[in-house]
């Protein structure tokens, strides 16, 4: 090679040195690189937002879809030889409730004035109860593995529970219902006035209340077997916790009575009033005590007189069968009212009536009168004759009588001394036992102490056996004849939109993210209170103007349903009131003959609409609704 050669060489590649990065450029590009990445990361996070939000609502959507399968099934099953209670009311009295501690939002305190005050809104606390047949195992654990109490008879209730507020002191004491469950416990948490631990309430008294914040409420289902004592028939254990069904007075503890079915506490009655005894009375036509194992398991106290109430939470069997229970229900309702009897006050011991004086004093003498020596001269204590007499569509106070009797058979508390009738206190459940670990010095070493251990134990796994809907935020239902809303023009948005009754409820349907009745552009209505139809002649005429020719059921006026206030005000929009429907059965005259019943008019549908909050994000709450139609009468 030349030097000429050699030197264009040279200047080659020094030409294709000087076309590299300087180190200003560098600088530049790695910004310019970097500012990319962020970019693309944030566009990445969003869709990661996005993709867990929306697998969040993916895994709302398919609970929601279990739920439903499980609610239509039960209504599937329900049977009309008993009744349907349904109760509207809104949590808190009416005022606002936050979803979460912190909540700002405030959405509906244009259509509450004076109700919504703060952050939070008004949320709904709705209760239903109705009787259904097919295959029924109790919750319970199982006290002998060979006893397991079974039904084809239920009374099926779907509410929000109410758990405990700790009762940090008396750990072991007998009567600290929070360690220590009960069934005679009623789930009672009055302190000055109020219900300290009602659903949505601010405790008064400096302690917290554990169902104040929306997102903290479950939805139970509670399944009570409607079970009769079996009898001799029953087989029972050889030996157990040291009772011989070879000595006669060992097996009595053993066999079945109105308080416990397969050695498990049962109410005495599907009413409330009916369940407690006089600790001096004996069974009718016995000389032996009514016994429960449970009893001799708790020797702390003489307990034949206390309820087995199901608002304890750790009671799921009734001592009634569905035959009996509307025996009770058309015969009751003619003289007394759930008022007239005495009242079992776990604080005080012993029975109180709340400002009367009461004409049948408890459950053993309701059936002595009741079932034993029946008379139609008995001016006070009903017999199964009275259903006869009967009239509801003629006398108030047996419309009333009946009303309150079907109320008292819910499993939450209603104080029935009010007109209308007090909510008191809801189902007891906790989402976890309050005692994972009984220490053994609680116990006798002995077998009535492993027979104590056995029913505590299963109490505290029953605390939890109603759970269904976990963070339910609200739940709603509303019922309809069917009847299409013919007043509406076809201009308007209700045009031949279906009569949905309960309380005043309305929807977002401008999408401005507040709830309000007037302006230019008000929301819509979703339900309203029930009110009988005049227009004679329009599709669904109303029972009280004419037959049904659509449904074909009897004209007489829906006598059960009835507008209950709780702290008074006007309807439509008064937050602090409560729509309770009753649906039961009667003749076309209006009385009751057990040979001949008519119904009266059923809803056609039932409509639940129920919220659920995200368990990992506070702010995510989906609202979902669904629509049963109601069988036709067997």
């Amino acid at each position: 090679m030349n030097s000429n050669q050699c030197n264009r060489s040279l200047a080659r590649r020094s030409g294709f040195a000087r076309s590299g990065f300087t180190m200003v450029e560098m600088i530049v590009t790695v910004g310019i690189l970097m500012v990319v990445a962020a970019g693309i990361a944030t566009i990445f996070s969003s869709v990661g937002d996005t993709v867990s939000k929306g697998r969040k609502l993916s895994e709302l959507n398919q609970f929601a879809a279990r739920v439903e399968r499980i609610m239509r099934e039960d209504f599937e099953s329900m049977t009309r030889d008993g009744f349907l209670v349904i109760v509207n009311r809104n949590a808190n009295f009416g005022h606002d409730v936050k979803l979460f501690r912190g909540e700002q939002t405030n959405i509906d305190e244009n259509l509450y004035p004076g109700f919504s005050d703060g952050p939070g809104r008004v949320r709904r606390s709705d209760e239903i109860m109705f009787f259904t047949r097919g295959e029924y195992e109790t919750a319970r654990r199982a006290i002998s593995p060979d006893m397991i109490a079974r039904s084809s008879e239920a009374a099926i209730y779907y509410g929000h529970g109410q758990k405990r507020r700790p009762q940090l002191t008396g750990f072991n004491g007998i009567n600290n219902f929070f360690f220590n469950p009960a069934p005679w416990d009623s789930n009672f948490d009055f302190e000055g006035g109020i219900n300290q631990a009602g659903v949505g309430i601010t405790s008064t008294t400096g302690t917290l209340n554990p169902n104040e914040f929306a997102r903290d409420w479950s939805l139970l289902r509670q399944v009570t077997l409607l079970s009769a004592p079996i009898g001799e028939s029953r087989e029972v254990p050889r030996e157990l916790f040291g009772y011989s069904r070879g000595v006669a007075s060992q097996r009595d503890w053993l066999m079945d009575s109105d308080r416990q079915i397969a050695l498990q506490p049962a109410s005495r009655s599907i009413f409330n009033a009916l369940g407690w005894s006089d600790p001096s009375r004996v069974g009718p036509g016995s000389t032996d005590p009514i016994r429960w194992l449970g009893d001799n398991a708790v020797n702390q106290l003489n307990l034949r007189e206390l309820p087995q109430y199901r608002a304890s939470g750790v009671v799921d069997i009734v001592t009634e069968d569905l035959a009996t229970i509307r025996g009770m229900i058309q015969a009751l309702p003619v003289k007394v009212s759930p008022f007239d009897y005495s009242f079992f006050d776990e604080g005080s011991g012993f029975g109180v009536n709340l400002g009367a004086d009461a004409v049948v004093q408890d459950r053993d003498q309701f059936a002595f009168g009741y079932w034993e020596t029946p008379s139609d001269a008995d001016a006070v204590i009903p017999d199964p004759k009275d259903a006869d007499e009967l009239n509801l569509t003629g006398l108030a106070s047996h419309q009333m009588n009946m009303r309150q009797w079907m109320i008292d058979a819910l499993p939450s508390r209603w104080d029935m001394s009010f007109t209308p009738p007090r909510h008191l206190a809801g189902v007891r459940y906790e989402d976890i036992p309050t005692r994972i670990l009984y220490p053994e010095s609680q116990f006798e070493a002995s077998d009535r102490g492993d027979l104590q251990r056995a029913y505590a134990e299963a109490h505290q796994e029953m605390l939890g056996s109603s759970i269904f809907v976990p963070r339910c935020t609200e739940f709603i239902v509303e019922w309809s004849y069917g009847f299409l809303q013919d007043f509406a023009s076809p201009g308007s948005p209700n045009y031949k939109k279906m009569i949905w009754y309960g309380l005043d409820r309305y929807v977002d349907s401008n999408n401005d993210g507040v709830l309000s009745s007037g302006g230019p552009n008000p929301d819509q209505r979703a339900a309203v209170p029930y009110s009988q139809r005049v227009l004679v002649g329009a599709a669904g005429t109303d029972p009280a103007t004419g037959r049904s020719r659509e449904l074909g059921m009897d004209p007489n006026l829906v006598v059960g349903v009835n507008r209950l206030p709780v702290l008074g005000g006007p309807p439509p929009l008064s937050p602090d009131y409560v729509e309770i429907a009753t649906f039961g059965f009667m003749d076309p005259a209006g009385t009751a003959v057990i040979a001949d019943d008519v119904e009266w008019l059923w809803p056609k549908f039932i409509r639940i609409t129920m919220s659920l909050g995200d368990p990992a994000d506070p702010e995510i709450e989906q609202t979902y609704q669904v629509i049963f139609e109601l069988p036709e009468h067997e």
